[in-house]
């Protein structure tokens, strides 16, 4: 099976915990506190090392919070090279309102890395992935990082004949004009580069397989909350409907479908069942409370019992 490779230059110490009500200018008393190692990358390989892929996170981090990152990592068994950056890594923090049931995220700005710290980010690049890996860049960008860097990311995945997996806000046109593997946007997102919100789903999968004809991405996945998601690529357009569950937190559940998706590539599954897949390593994301990621089995599981695909898979 191929490498997954992550690349993260812009990882949180994640803390969640609940609050029995939210309300301003009061004092809020929390409990249930818990902490994970966050930030798309890193969550997108514990995922995937969680469904058995032979995965490799790149992180850089610095400062207390991306010591306690990589002990995280280190407790969950994701094998990580770290990048040592000057800037402090940022914290993320997540309440749950229990009273009115909503869940508030607050991430903060990641400290600027220098141009000799992007450097060595891209050296690690070369360093680990080979050919037939893929590499998946994911998550917000440090303050003043250049927009060009998941540009040159995905060139020099592609000298290495890696296959460049993007899921971010930032930098994503001048990723797309370098020509990438695969593209995830969320609803959110994807009227950053189309100009603005499309219909769902016909105007946004005629946009998703404009990319596509262009050169731009082999394969473009849009999500789109609870109307399901598509993914374009020269094989035409495979939809998918949400998987239903009884959702606990959100956080987490986009860098999950694109971990388990990319497991499915890696097998060279059909899109139809990667995008599946995917959609089910999403929603089992979307049972565990606060940062909290999927179980393996419920993942499985929900893919069994919703599609007929998993039985030729």
């Amino acid at each position: 099976m191929p490498r997954i490779v992550t690349l993260t230059p812009n990882p949180t110490f994640d803390f969640a915990v609940d609050a029995d009500f939210v309300e301003a200018n009061r004092k809020l008393r929390c409990k249930n506190p818990q902490s994970h190692p966050g930030g798309g990358g890193v969550n997108v390989a514990r995922a995937a090392h969680r469904l058995g892929g032979d995965v490799l996170a790149i992180v850089a981090a610095g400062g207390p919070y991306g010591d306690a990152v990589i002990e995280l990592l280190e407790e969950e068994g994701v094998p990580t090279r770290v990048v040592p950056i000057e800037a402090d890594t940022r914290i993320a923090f997540h309440v749950h309102d229990l009273k009115e049931d909503h869940e508030y995220r607050f991430n903060l700005p990641g400290g600027a890395i220098s141009e000799s710290e992007v450097d060595a980010i891209l050296a690690a690049i070369e360093d680990e992935v080979g050919q037939g890996d893929f590499l998946v860049g994911s998550g917000s960008l440090p303050s003043g990082e250049p927009v060009n860097f998941w540009a040159r990311a995905a060139r020099t995945a592609k000298t290495k004949g890696a296959k460049f997996v993007l899921d971010s806000i930032n930098g994503v046109a001048e990723a797309l004009d370098e020509g990438i593997f695969l593209l995830r946007q969320n609803r959110y997102e994807y009227p950053l580069i189309a100009g603005g919100e499309l219909q769902w789903p016909g105007a946004i999968s005629a946009f998703a397989a404009r990319l596509v004809d262009a050169g731009k991405a082999e394969k473009v996945a849009i999500t789109h909350g609870g109307d399901g998601s598509i993914l374009a690529s020269k094989n035409g357009i495979a939809k998918t409907f949400s998987v239903p569950v009884k959702a606990e937190s959100a956080v987490g559940a986009g860098d999950s479908f694109v971990a388990a998706m990319t497991i499915a590539m890696s097998k060279d599954w059909s899109d139809e069942s990667a995008i599946q897949f995917g959609m089910c390593g999403a929603a089992a994301t979307r049972m565990t409370p606060g940062t909290s990621l999927f179980r393996k089995d419920d993942v499985e599981r929900l893919f069994r019992n919703n599609f007929s695909s998993a039985k030729n898979t």
